[in-house]
Parts: C-alpha cells; structure tokens; sequence
C-alpha cells in the first residue's frame, strides 16, 4: 500500500478517534441537569441553630453538610413519591434538605414567601425551563445546587433512589478550603458574622482561576400541620419560611413564627461560583495540535513523491 494511503487512513482514523471522544463529552446519559445554566456553582449547608436561642460559634467548611432543595407544594399528589424515594436515599448521609413551596399565584399551598420563590427563580429557575420544564415543577430535587432532578419518574431501568443516590455520591466538595471559617453571633434578633475564606482551585470543575462566594440565612421550619393540602400528607417537614441575603457582617432580623409549636431553625447556607480562565485556541478545538500534525504527515507524504518524481525526470 502506497505511504499516501497508509497516512490517510491513519488520519481518518485518529479524527474519528477524537470526534467519538468529544461527542462522549457532549452527550450525557446522566438522570440530572446542570441545576445552574451557564455557570459552573454549587451550594452548602455550613450551620444550623434554633431560631428561638441565643448562640454563638463557629465553624470550618469541613463541617458543611451537603444541601438538598426540594421544590413542591401541599396539593402535589407526584411530589409524594419523590419525597419518599429522598428520604429511603438520605439515610445514611450527612445532608440538610429544605423544602420550598409554590408561592406565586398559589392559592392551596400557605407557606412559600416572595423571598423563598425568588430564590428559586433566578437561581434553578433557568436551568428547569433549558430542560423544557416549567421554571417551578413540583417535584424538583436539587443535589448540592448542582444536580437538578426533575419530576418523579426515573430513568428505565433504575429506582429513583438510585438515581439519588447517584447525584449524592457525584457530590465534590466545593473549591473553597476546609478550614475556611464562619463565625456568628446571634442574639435577639440581632445576626452578626464573619466568613474568613480561601479559595482551592483544584477542586474547580472547570478550568478556574478564581471563586466567589454568597451567603443566605434560611428559615426552616421542621414540621407543620396541614390537613388542608389535598395531597393527603397533612404534615409537610422541612418547610423554607423565608430566605435573607447576607450581603452585610450584620442584620436584625424577626423570623416568621412557626405555623405551629417552635420548631423554627436557622440554616447557613453557601452558594459558590467559578470564574472561568480563558480557554485557549488549543482548549477550544480539543486534539487540534495532533489532527494539524496529522495533516502536515498527509501533505508530505502527497508531495514528496512528486517532487522525486520530478527531479527523477530532470
């Protein structure tokens, strides 16, 4: 066989090679959705107390437990199946889950807030309607704030725990170090705190060269009676009353009461973000170096016959 027909084989073989692995990138067989569109982020739960305490303490984030949202509402009959799968899958980790509730427009469901669904929009909102879904699907459920599962149904042949269960174990720590520390106050209504932090970009999953970071209080309120829900659950656990930005080391600030008894908390909660380095010409055309190496081979080997050729004639 002729070196030109060798080294065009070799080439198409290598482009195919390349071309198999990028398309293995591009699809994804995965039972989630990036839970934040456009952007490489992720969540926390970095403390918890009763509302109804005084305390003071700190904490590193090698505590913070892994957060699990949860859209739903009190008359959604498909949110209980979901639930349910949840909490067979949570046993054995060390998660905090909380629970919004439809609010806008909702005349069934008493207790999702402006704050709480506002949340929810700009952050899942997007994501959900790039996965052709409304932007507020009861039931989501959100892994870290980076695998979103939508609906009840799981993919063929596994169990929905099992699709859980999977999102759980995928979880990576976030690209802030362990011993960054949050330290707070709260008495009386007054919240005060610090967040001494320090970014680790090789927990990025992205090429990364910096991380910003959000804090929010959230109010969770452990069990509420409902017997009103038609959904027939009548108590619903984990209730998000109320979301509050900490933009400041500082707030004074009246939680909402318990719907019922005092079993309100204060959760701490992380959102992280990647700022993505710029990709080079290289990074963008992946196997591009190899492929033009390739190429140059193909050229060589077409012209370096005719040109002996040639001097031959000569």
């Amino acid at each position: 066989m002729e070196i030109k027909s060798i080294v065009t084989i070799l080439l198409f073989s290598i482009l195919g090679l390349s071309l198999g692995a990028n398309a293995s990138i591009i699809s994804s067989d995965d039972p989630w959705v990036d839970a934040t569109e456009g952007i490489t982020s992720g969540s926390t739960a970095i403390t918890w107390f009763p509302a109804n305490q005084n305390n003071s303490s700190s904490s590193t984030l090698d505590h913070a437990q892994t957060i699990i949202e949860v859209y739903t509402a009190t008359w959604c009959e498909t949110c209980i199946p979901a639930e349910e799968a949840l909490n067979a899958t949570i046993t054995d980790y060390d998660v905090k889950v909380v629970k919004y509730h439809r609010h806008l427009f909702e005349t069934e469901d008493p207790f999702g807030n402006n704050n709480t669904e506002g949340r929810w929009l700009s952050r899942y909102g997007p994501s959900a309607v790039q996965a052709d879904f409304n932007a507020r699907t009861p039931p989501t459920v959100i892994f870290g704030g980076e695998r979103m599962h939508i609906g009840s149904y799981p993919t063929a042949g596994v169990s929905l725990e099992e699709e859980y269960s999977t999102s759980l174990d995928s979880i990576m720590r976030p690209p802030i170090s362990n011993s960054s520390e949050f330290t707070f106050t709260w008495e009386d209504g007054t919240f005060e705190w610090s967040w001494n932090w320090e970014e680790d970009t090789t927990a990025c999953r992205s090429n990364c060269d910096s991380i910003s970071t959000e804090l929010y209080l959230m109010i969770v309120e452990d069990t509420a009676f409902f017997p009103e829900g038609s959904n027939g659950e009548e108590y619903y656990h984990r209730i998000l009353r109320d979301v509050i930005p900490l933009g400041s080391s500082s707030i004074d600030y009246i939680p909402p009461q318990a719907w019922d008894e005092d079993d309100v908390s204060i959760l701490i909660v992380l959102d992280w973000q990647e700022s993505q380095s710029e990709e080079t010409f290289l990074e963008v055309i992946p196997s591009l170096a190899v492929e033009l190496v390739i190429l140059s081979l193909v050229f060589t080997a077409i012209i370096t016959p005719k040109e002996a050729k040639k001097r031959r004639v000569q």
